[in-house]
């Protein structure tokens, strides 16, 4: 993790403090309603780097026509900002921007790679995103950032919510047996039950919500291909 100015830090503090107050955490529409589901995940040609490539993928999953593609983009920007917790949109919600504006298919609601409102400052990417974009999303994070809970049961959708200062911001989901468990919270324009009824919607066989799952997939494809045409053209 590379260091960053404090005054920069304190900076973007109150900026994240001040997009909370945006915040909608109700139900814009009901979980039942909602047909078609964006993935959003990201990824960088050299992780070690803060200067680097970042790549973001988005696609669209049809949940009522057995998650058929309706629409996948991509984008790429060079990245400066670095991986510091608690700013990851900092880092990743440029090339993320690059990516929903070229969507052609705007869906129901979104999921996000990355944390709602289970952040110090409910200010996770997810909830970020959703605020600067006025969409419902979720975040889907694959580690624990904030809070206090208690371990699920090892079964399919066991889960307990978690609770930051008193306050129930998400769950911790099983969202498969014998698999860690996943955090999920609202982004925004959805509630914190609302995004858990998402998750289970959204989930078959695996551990991630399918849409993210095949936001990663296609994204670690792509940026294969990237990184050797890449090399192609330094080489010639």
């Amino acid at each position: 993790m590379e260091k960053v100015d404090k005054k920069l830090v304190e900076k973007l503090k109150k900026e994240q403090l001040k997009l909370s107050k945006k915040l909608n955490l109700q139900d814009r529409i009901p979980v039942d309603e909602i047909r078609t589901v964006a993935g959003i995940d990201v990824t960088f040609t050299d992780i070690r780097s803060p200067i680097t490539t970042g790549i973001a993928c988005i696609t669209v999953l049809d949940l009522k026509d057995g998650f058929r593609t309706v629409d996948t983009v991509f984008a790429e920007k060079t990245v400066e900002f670095p991986y510091v917790p608690t700013f990851l949109a900092y880092r990743e919600l440029p090339v993320i921007m690059e990516a929903y504006e070229k969507l052609k298919v705007k869906p129901d609601a979104f999921i996000v790679d990355g944390m709602g409102i289970l952040h110090p400052r409910k200010m996770g990417i997810a909830s970020h995103f959703g605020v600067l974009t006025d969409t419902v999303c979720v975040g889907c994070g694959k580690s624990k950032l904030v809070g206090d809970y208690q371990m699920p049961e090892n079964e399919k959708f066991a889960h307990s919510p978690v609770f930051v200062d008193g306050e129930k911001r998400g769950y911790v989901v099983r969202t498969r047996r014998n698999a860690n468990p996943v955090f999920i919270s609202p982004g925004n324009n959805i509630s914190v039950d609302g995004s858990l009824e998402l998750l289970k919607k959204t989930t078959t066989d695996y551990k991630l919500p399918e849409p993210t799952r095949r936001a990663h997939l296609l994204l670690q494809r792509y940026r294969k291909a990237f990184l050797k045409g890449k090399n192609k053209r330094t080489n010639r």
